[in-house]
């Protein structure tokens, strides 16, 4: 059912064996009808195959639509696509084709029937939609607006519908079993990002999409339809990389490349699938969940990786991120919040203005709000020319200076540059005044203008990014501006006019542990020290990964504050004795002293230590463990009647000091050995419905074992144990040896012990698999 329209295109040098594309600029609909194009025939199939028949709906309303439904009324499909555009779900097609293509005899299969259509076209209709935020937001609008016209009953309530989100995901949606909906996404991109990566809008974008599907259906007949969305989405994709060629010439017959978008072969690899929890989004149960949290559950686990093998390795494993030049974002909120102020950003660049835009920053000392700002700013104007400034409003002393300032940044406006301006401390009290900076920047902010010897200035166009000293949040400063009177002796005018000025803010979180239920601070600051690393020494990275001590890895990662933040973080960093290593010892860090400048020392020694338990469940876990030692070696019959009364199977309330130190160590080492097996240990996720496992195979048990044998290994020979016959006064013991040469009968107290786990933990802790939740 074609459309008239007239587009118009750029011609594009691309350098390669097609040099020349064509770059949509604007699309201009034609008023006129479309009408009906049936297919002169249709194939003939084998039984066994599928007959699909593609509708590309206009709208529905076309000059001989009797024609339409009497063709689809007598062909006998297996499976229909129906390719829908504005107005949805209106129209004699929809109307003969809503419940199902037809069979013979007259009835119809509504599970026969596939409705494709954008995320676009359901905004128009009035679903409310996010756009570009983050998979997750997106996800929650779906599930919550997808029923709010009822108009759209029949759509929502399909069996197949596929709403495709750009080039960059799709939702796969089952209205009629009203099974779980399932997202595809490229988890480096949100929606329009990947177009505005490439050509932009490519005409036939969405029929590269069904293609693409209708390729995974026809070639692989064991294909479901929901893996065949991968291919259509890759195959829109592709063409939206490779656009609408001119060949060598600007005089070449234009050319869609259409073996190199359908070959399966250059189809993107990039593209994961997510089961959007619809059950808990509907309820609310489940507040501000995220995909990360959800994939991988053991946040720690996740920055260990970081660091070891970089970011990359979070979109590998299907892990969304926002990246801004250097600045990698993986925290749902963070990831919110700079997108929108992006999208927000991008309006201004891409139309003319004349007064600045602003935009304020709160966080934590050290939350890294400065280097933040300038990568969003930097990473927008990438292709643009910009000039940076760096005003620290702590080290001004007078409103005069930040004249001088303004008269910079007017400078640089008027010689075609988009300054990018951060002011550090724009809360803070001018030197020997009662009047906060703010007030000198709100004429700026609000007019564009500066006073310069009672002369009103123009500033041009400018980014101020504004970065807070004393507020950590939007709303602190806000509810701090709605008080009449404060002990500062500040006016609240001030405040106020400046909220009214703002055009958006963002609030960071930075690497430190914000409150009890932050589970993802050692992911964000991963983010950082694998950068950090970088830095400092190149030898430490060999094929991509950074050599680091598990327990030093450990320290960084989850001792939750460092005093100054970033800051800290960076000077332990650079403190450290790494000049030309290639690993990242115990030996390298600082000495103590140093280290207590930047961080809790006796804190960060215990993570060091291995000791990443709470001190309650690592006493617990070793006082179960030590008794389950004795009862197992008691039961089949490893200990001689004589001997146990020796005071090493005492009760743990008389055990001595240093055994009880080595059930200790056992417990500390349950999250290391766990590891080898892909599990975690983690306080009772019921609320993520993660289910716990209750038992270990034959097969994790044996890994699990060999790994406790050889860590208490380690153990008695750090404390200078020697073999030799069972004696604890001279250090000597016959269990000093490999775990291949050790006695299946004392194996099997490892065994026993290791198998325990689950059992042995109080009801708030849990021992989950990593991964997706199922």
């Amino acid at each position: 059912m074609p459309e008239r329209s007239v587009l118009e295109f750029e011609l594009q040098a691309n350098g390669d064996s097609s040099p020349y594309t064509l770059k949509l600029n604007r699309v201009q609909r034609l008023d006129h009808k479309p009408f009906w194009l049936a297919p002169q025939s249709l194939p003939a199939t084998r039984d066994n195959q599928t007959n699909i028949l593609v509708v590309q709906d206009t709208g529905g309303f076309f000059s001989n639509s009797e024609e339409a439904v009497s063709f689809l009324t007598k062909t006998l499909p297996t499976l229909v696509l129906y390719s829908m555009s504005l107005p949805l779900a209106r129209g004699k097609v929809w109307g003969a084709l809503r419940n199902g293509p037809y069979a013979a005899d007259g009835t119809q299969d509504p599970e026969k029937l596939v409705v494709i259509l954008s995320a676009n076209d359901l905004r128009a209709e009035g679903i409310q939609l996010s756009y570009g935020l983050s998979w997750e937001k997106t996800c929650e609008d779906f599930v919550k607006q997808l029923g709010s016209v009822g108009r759209l009953v029949t759509l929502v309530t399909c069996a197949h519908l596929i709403v495709l989100f750009g080039c960059d995901g799709v939702i796969y949606h089952r209205g009629r079993k009203m099974k779980s909906p399932r997202l595809y996404f490229d988890p480096k991109c949100t929606e329009g990002e990947f177009l505005r990566q490439n050509l932009g809008d490519v005409p036939g974008l969405t029929e590269a999409f069904v293609a693409g599907l209708i390729t995974g259906l026809g070639n692989h007949g064991e294909r479901q339809l929901k893996e065949s969305i991968e291919l259509g989405l890759s195959a829109a994709r592709q063409l939206a990389r490779s656009g609408i060629s001119l060949g060598v010439s600007p005089g070449d017959k234009p050319d869609y490349l259409v073996q190199k978008v359908m070959s399966e072969s250059e189809l993107s690899q990039n593209i994961f699938k997510f089961k959007i929890p619809s059950n808990t989004i509907g309820s609310g149960e489940e507040q501000g969940w995220s995909i990360l949290d959800r994939i991988v559950g053991d946040p720690a686990q996740l920055a260990r990786e970081i660091v070891i093998n970089g970011t990359d390795s979070l979109c590998a494993g299907g892990i969304p991120v926002a990246q801004f030049g250097r600045l990698v974002l993986v925290d749902r909120q963070e990831i919110e919040s700079f997108r929108i102020i992006s999208n927000v950003l991008r309006d201004y660049i891409d139309i003319p203005q004349t007064k600045p835009i602003s935009i304020a920053f709160f966080g934590t000392r050290g939350s890294g709000i400065s280097f933040a700002a300038m990568q969003l700013g930097e990473a927008l104007l990438h292709n643009q020319n910009a000039a940076r400034f760096d005003i620290d409003l702590t080290q001004v002393t007078s409103p005069s200076e930040l004249t001088a300032m303004f008269h910079s940044i007017r400078d640089s406006s008027l010689q075609g540059s988009l300054p990018l301006v951060y002011f550090d401390g724009f809360d803070i009290q001018l030197p020997g005044s009662q009047s906060y900076w703010l007030s000198h920047l709100l004429t700026p902010m609000l007019h564009g203008l500066f006073l310069d010897q009672s002369v009103s200035r123009p500033i041009g166009r400018a980014i101020f990014f504004l970065g807070a000293a004393n507020f950590k949040t939007y709303e602190s400063f806000r509810d701090h501006t709605g008080r009449s009177g404060n002990s500062r002796g500040s006016s609240p005018r001030y405040f106020e006019e400046f909220l009214g000025s703002l055009h958006g803010f963002v609030d960071m979180l930075g690497p430190d542990c914000v409150d009890t239920n932050d589970r993802l601070y050692p992911v964000r600051r991963a983010v950082i020290l694998r950068e950090l690393l970088e830095r400092r020494e190149t030898q430490l990275k060999t094929n991509g990964k950074i050599s680091i001590d598990d327990n030093v890895l450990d320290a960084l990662l989850l001792v939750p504050t460092y005093r100054q933040g970033i800051r800290s973080l960076n000077s332990i960093i650079a403190m450290s004795r790494l000049n030309g290593s290639n690993h990242f010892g115990r030996a390298a860090l600082p000495p103590a002293s140093q280290l207590d400048l930047h961080v809790d020392h006796p804190t960060f020694t215990r993570y060091l230590e291995g000791h990443i338990l709470p001190a309650s469940l690592r006493e617990e876990l070793a006082a179960k463990l030590h008794d389950l030692y004795v009862r197992t070696v008691f039961s089949r019959g490893l200990v001689e009647a004589d001997e146990r009364d020796n005071s090493k199977y005492h009760p743990w309330n008389r055990l001595e000091e240093e055994l009880k130190e080595s059930n200790r160590a056992h417990a500390d080492d349950i999250p290391r050995k766990l590891r080898f097996i892909s599990y975690f240990l983690s306080e009772a996720q019921d609320h993520r419905h993660r289910d716990p496992i209750r038992r270990f195979s034959p097969a994790e048990i044996e890994t699990l074992a060999q790994q406790e044998h050889e860590r208490w290994n380690a153990e008695r020979l750090q404390k200078q144990w020697g073999t030799g016959e069972r004696n604890s006064q001279q250090r000597k013991s016959p269990f000093l040896k490999t775990w291949k040469d050790l006695a299946p009968e004392w194996q099997g107290v490892d065994k026993a012990l290791v198998a325990s786990y689950p059992d042995i933990l109080p009801e708030n802790y849990k021992i989950y698999k990593m991964g997706t939740i199922s």
